[in-house]
Formats: C-alpha cells, sequence, structure tokens
C-alpha cells in the first residue's frame, strides 16, 4: 500500500471502485476527490476488506457492475459493515475516450459512486436467489428438452420415418417406444437416435423433478397468497405466478407504476428534439424473463376481458400492428398484477368479461387449492 497517504481517510468516507473479474479485482480507492489507493487484488473478498478496513474511514461505499460473478462479493461486503452497490453496466455514464483499462474502470466507478450518478440494483436475498437460480434451471432444462425433441424429429424427416397416424399425441410414452421400435440401415444411425432417446428421456425427467418443486414452492408460505391470488387472472398459471413472484419478489419496492414498467422493459423509448417528440418501440431493458411472460399471458387475457380487448384492438387499429397492441396489453396487465399484489385484491375482469378460464385453468387453480388443505 505504498501509495496510500498515511491517515488521509481516517475519520473521513471513501469510495471503492471495483473492476471486478474472475481470478482478480482491480481496486480503486478515491477521498475528497483523491486516488488514495490502486492494485489489482487476487479474488479474496477477504482479502479486499482487510485492505479497506486499514484506512480506518468513516464509511467506506463500494462498487461493481452486475455480471458473470454474481453477488457473493456483495453479500461479503455487506456483512463486513460496508455499504456496497452493485450497479447495471447499461446505466454506468460513458464519460472520456476510446481508451479502456481496468484501473479507468475502476477509477470512473469510484468517481461516479462519489458523484451519486450511479443506479443501484436491487440485489435478491440468498434464498430468494436460490429460489430464482431453480426456476431458471427449470427454463433451461425446458428448453434443452426442446431442442432435443426438434433434433429427433430432423432426424425422423431426413430418414422418411413417418409417425403412424394412431400416435396422435406427441412425446407420449407410446410415441417414443415407437420410435425405439425403428429400424434403421446403418448402426450409426441407430446409435445416434439411442443417444438423442437418452438425452430426452434425461431432460425430461429432470424437467419433471423441477417441476414438482416449483409446485412444492407455490405452496410454501412465502408465496401460497400471493399465488393464489395470480392464478387467478386469465392467463396466469402456477408457473408465471411463481416466476412473476420469484424473479419480482418484492413489487411494492417499486414506489409508482412506471418504475415497474421501466423495469421490465415496457416502457417506450422516445427521441425528442425541440418540439418534436418521437415514441419509439419499448427499450426492452430489465428483466426480459418476466416481460415475455406477460407477453404470453396477455394473449389469454383479451379473450376474457372485455375492457383489454377493446384497448387492444384500439391500438392494433391506430398502429397497424398487433404485436405493438399486445405489448401496450403487458404493460397494463404488469401494472394491474402490481395492484393486485399490493392491495392483495383478487383480480377483477371488466364489465362483460367471461370468469370461465377454461376447464384446464380451473382444474388447476382447484388442485393449487386443495393441496394446501
Amino acid at each position: 500500500m505504498a501509495n496510500v497517504e498515511k491517515d488521509f481517510a481516517k475519520g473521513k468516507p471513501v469510495y471503492v471502485g471495483l473492476d471486478v473479474h474472475k481470478q482478480e479485482w482491480v481496486v480503486t480507492v478515491l477521498c475528497q476527490g483523491e486516488e488514495l489507493y490502486h492494485a489489482a487484488i487476487a479474488a479474496d473478498p477477504q482479502g479486499l476488506i482487510r485492505t479497506l478496513r486499514r484506512f480506518e474511514a468513516s464509511e467506506v461505499h463500494t462498487v461493481y457492475e452486475a455480471g458473470p460473478t454474481g453477488y457473493w462479493l456483495h453479500d461479503a461486503l455487506m456483512e463486513a459493515g460496508f455499504d456496497s452497490m452493485v450497479t447495471p453496466p447499461s446505466l454506468v455514464p460513458h464519460v472520456g475516450g476510446r481508451v479502456k483499462t481496468d484501473h479507468r474502470d475502476s477509477k470512473k466507478l469510484a468517481s461516479m459512486l462519489a458523484g451519486g450518478f450511479l443506479k443501484r440494483v436491487h440485489v435478491l436475498r440468498p434464498e430468494e436467489r436460490a429460489h430464482r437460480q431453480l426456476l431458471r434451471t427449470r427454463n433451461q432444462i425446458e428448453r434443452h428438452r426442446k431442442q432435443t425433441q426438434n433434433q429427433i424429429k430432423s432426424l425422423l424427416l431426413f430418414h422418411g420415418k413417418r409417425t403412424p397416424a394412431t400416435l396422435r399425441e406427441r412425446w407420449s410414452d407410446g410415441f417414443v417406444r415407437w420410435i425405439e421400435t425403428l429400424s434403421w440401415e446403418h448402426d450409426a444411425l441407430k446409435t445416434s437416435m439411442s443417444t438423442l432417446l437418452t438425452l430426452y428421456r434425461q431432460a425430461d425427467e429432470q424437467y419433471k423433478m423441477l417441476t414438482k418443486q416449483i409446485e412444492a414452492l407455490a405452496l410454501a408460505e412465502k408465496y401460497r397468497e400471493r399465488a393464489q391470488l395470480l392464478i387467478q387472472i386469465p392467463g396466469i398459471g402456477i408457473f408465471t405466478a411463481m416466476a412473476i413472484l420469484i424473479e419480482l419478489q418484492n413489487v411494492e419496492r417499486f414506489k409508482r407504476a412506471d418504475e415497474l414498467a421501466s423495469y421490465l422493459g415496457l416502457t417506450p423509448s422516445q427521441r425528442s428534439s425541440g418540439e418534436r417528440i418521437r415514441m419509439g418501440r419499448i427499450t426492452r431493458c430489465g428483466n426480459a424473463r418476466v416481460r415475455t411472460r406477460f407477453v404470453e399471458s396477455s394473449w389469454t387475457l383479451i379473450r376474457y376481458d372485455a375492457q383489454a380487448k377493446a384497448t387492444y384492438e384500439r391500438i392494433k387499429h391506430q398502429t397497424g400492428s398487433g404485436k405493438k397492441a399486445i405489448t401496450a396489453i403487458a404493460r397494463r396487465l404488469a401494472l394491474r398484477v402490481r395492484r393486485v399484489l399490493i392491495d392483495k385484491q383478487p383480480f377483477r375482469l371488466a364489465e362483460g368479461g367471461r370468469l370461465a378460464i377454461g376447464r384446464d385453468k380451473m382444474r388447476e387453480a382447484r388442485r393449487f387449492v386443495l393441496k394446501q388443505q
């Protein structure tokens, strides 16, 4: 620490910018605009904490950009009594020229932190992050399973293997057994199909296991009441409800409705110059997973909510785009969901809407209620 002026930061607040990498962290410490310390250190939170404690500062404020390194460094800094901020890289103001180095990045973060120019990522608690990972793992396995299914279908099509008309339901046990009975001209083709079927079975088994865990999580005290409120909304089932609850957690942190819309990337972009104001596409910033869920649910909502249907038709007529119209409905749905969760009151369909949501939906809601008893 030869570049530290002795006792300069004692009793004063310091601002620490961290450029975080897998193997090392680049650290810059500022106090009253002066750079007191800069070094590349090993990626060890306890070593960093020991270094920062030697300044004997009255307050230690740290910041690093959200990324693949996650939040375990944030947890360690908070536990040590420091103020830790994780900031979204897309919202870090761009300053300076084209020269980019780790030192400049860490110093810029420290300077921006001291000036109050950075936005803070809402960091979930460790348990909430674990629940989110479970949900995201299920989604990943679902994509892997779908990809394997497509590979199997492509192999069947390429070699002229037609599915019997009696097998109407694809990917039933009967359909898989039929594939197993197929004869192939070459052992290499038989091995290829056998390998794909093994991958499919593994993915399907893991997907079903994760599905049961998410269903059990929906019945836990933390989520049960809110999940039951959400599944009453047309288009929102158990897994969409849990995606909303787990990804967003406490919606009350969005003080205004437009804050939630902005977080979901459902706010129109805007370009203004003088008296001219141009509204563009949605920003697509924020949580794409929940945004996609709201858009998918909106297609069902407009079938059962008369007001939502009328709004959809009006916007579609004005813009000539059903995609823009359904995106607008998704934004309205997200804001209504926020109101439902804050007020803890059931979703109300507009006058003329239908409460019957179909047998599958009602069966799911009934099964959810019975599991609680």
